[in-house]
């Protein structure tokens, strides 16, 4: 039984996200999140843990869900 329901999980394709598919309907937000992501993985101003750290508390003051 179980491996007829992981076939029909893989079947379905890679999840994504919820955040992610609402903002690909929604052009520009979808390249200004890529952009902002982009960003972030470049910056080398402050230390990557500190971005990190940053990154967390900036999404639970806006209420991101993760």
């Amino acid at each position: 039984m179980s491996r007829f329901a992981t076939l029909r999980v893989f079947s379905r394709g890679p999840a994504i996200p919820a955040p992610m598919a609402a903002s690909f309907r929604h052009k520009p937000t979808f390249f200004g999140n890529l952009a902002m992501e982009r960003w972030l993985a470049v910056g080398r101003s402050v230390p990557p843990q500190l971005k990190s750290l940053a990154t967390l508390r900036a999404g639970s003051l806006v209420g991101c869900l993760w």
